[in-house]
């Protein structure tokens, strides 16, 4: 009883709420607040977005910050070979961080009686902040609710340190999560026969902040495809690519958009709920990472714009602007494939969007195509500016120096076999 401390406004005796926009705890009561700590720990540099819009010149577009072009490198290799993405999170914390795979082998479940009511109060021994189902009182564990002192063992990831101190807190309850895996599996019921994904939901879905970095981006690409060759033109504004590999990156890819206009300071001492945190990775290139996802979703978004059945990006001119102090957790319901699944195994990872209740799915099975199935939210908030959008690709012919290019139907666009013959590469 003496190692937890009530969260209960001076004012009214309301339950306070950890806020952290405001790094202080609020009534929803009577509206007073008090800080976390008198102290200025939470003085985040806000993120400065460089956008910069494609210029147009008489009605054509131009591309000079993409028209070097190189061959494609999917980098598909140690960290971000297929072979590596058979492993689930747990493989991977044993491989690279065994101290936090050590310290949630010994994580559990706490059981007190609440100081005011008298109620059963439950949750997991790295929860920081409890309330009580009964009289709705917050209680706080003394020793932990102290700025940035949350455990170091239980953030996961080869260097525990390197954890943004800005994020997206999760608006999602893990329930609303659950609904919407179960809409994404009403909706594709047959890709999941003998999964038996309702009984595992109650124990094997986590709640995650992951690590992420933002950037706008890019693409020119040379295409082959079923209808021939041609040039195409991609651009995502607010792009989040992980910063960590613990996770499945691909199927984190499928969660846009996000809405940065909701990142706030952060600090997980005073976070509520059962949650676990990642730290940013620093045993893969960031641009390794980049390629990697790209080679791989430029090559999908292509085939559902254009309806091809086959595509391949040969060459490709690529351009990245990233934000400064856009490093940043974002909240993530993470699945995870089976335990027991083998190499052979078909396995299934699932998403959920943290922020707005998108779902995603990845079906995966070593060394054959692997099949991503999305849900969208029931219903959708208004979203601010500064969110994730992406452009799907179009088809562009270069007109004239500098770098001018004409947007043009994709029959427009398909290079002539005649013509092509005649081309010395």
């Amino acid at each position: 009883m003496e190692k937890f401390l009530a969260i209960k406004c001076s004012s009214c005796s309301g339950a306070m709420y950890s806020d952290q926009k405001t790094a202080s705890y609020i009534c929803p009561f009577c509206g007073a607040s008090a800080p976390w700590t008198e102290e200025n720990f939470y003085r985040e540099l806000p993120i400065t977005f460089r956008h910069k819009p494609v210029e147009r010149i008489d009605g054509l577009i131009k591309l000079g910050q993409v028209e070097v072009m190189s061959s494609v490198d999917p980098h598909d290799e140690r960290l971000l070979s297929q072979r590596y993405r058979l492993n689930s999170v747990a493989d991977k914390l044993s491989l690279w961080d065994p101290i936090t795979e050590r310290a949630f082998s010994g994580v559990e479940q706490v059981i007190f009686a609440c100081p005011f009511c008298g109620g059963e109060i439950s949750g997991e021994s790295t929860q920081h902040i409890f309330q009580c189902g009964f009289c709705n009182n917050k209680i706080g564990a003394e020793e932990a609710l102290r700025p940035g002192a949350y455990r170091k063992e239980f953030i996961m990831g080869v260097g525990a340190e390197d954890v943004p101190g800005k994020a997206i807190p999760f608006k999602v309850t893990r329930e609303q999560a659950k609904t919407a895996v179960q809409a994404l599996i009403r909706k594709f019921s047959g890709d999941f026969i003998d999964q038996d994904i309702e009984n595992r939901m109650a124990t094997d879905m986590t709640a995650d902040y992951i690590p992420f970095s933002l950037a706008d981006l890019s693409v020119k690409m040379s295409v082959q495809s079923n209808r021939g060759d041609f040039q195409a033109y991609e651009e995502i504004i607010n792009w989040a690519c992980p910063d960590t590999t613990l996770y499945d990156i691909h199927l984190l890819d499928r969660l846009d958009p996000w809405d940065f206009g909701e990142v706030v300071p952060f600090d997980p001492a005073f976070a509520e709920g059962d949650f676990r945190i990642a730290a940013q990775a620093n045993n893969a290139s960031r641009v390794e990472v980049i390629d990697n996802i790209l080679a791989e979703r430029l090559v999908c978004d292509l085939k559902e714009t254009f309806a091809l059945k086959k595509a391949k990006i040969m060459i490709w001119g690529r351009d990245f602007r990233k934000h400064k102090g856009a490093t940043f957790l974002l909240p993530v319901y993470y699945f995870d494939r089976r335990l027991d699944d083998t190499e052979k195994s078909r396995q299934v990872r699932i998403a959920v969007n943290g922020q707005t209740g998108k779902a995603a799915v990845l079906f995966y099975q070593y060394r054959k195509e692997e099949t991503y199935r999305t849900m969208e939210p029931h219903r959708k908030g208004a979203l601010s500016p500064e969110r994730t959008l992406r452009m799907p690709p179009v088809p562009v012919v270069r007109v004239k120096a500098p770098f001018l290019h004409r947007v043009v139907p994709i029959k427009d666009a398909v290079e002539k076999k005649w013509f092509r013959k005649l081309l010395p590469w």
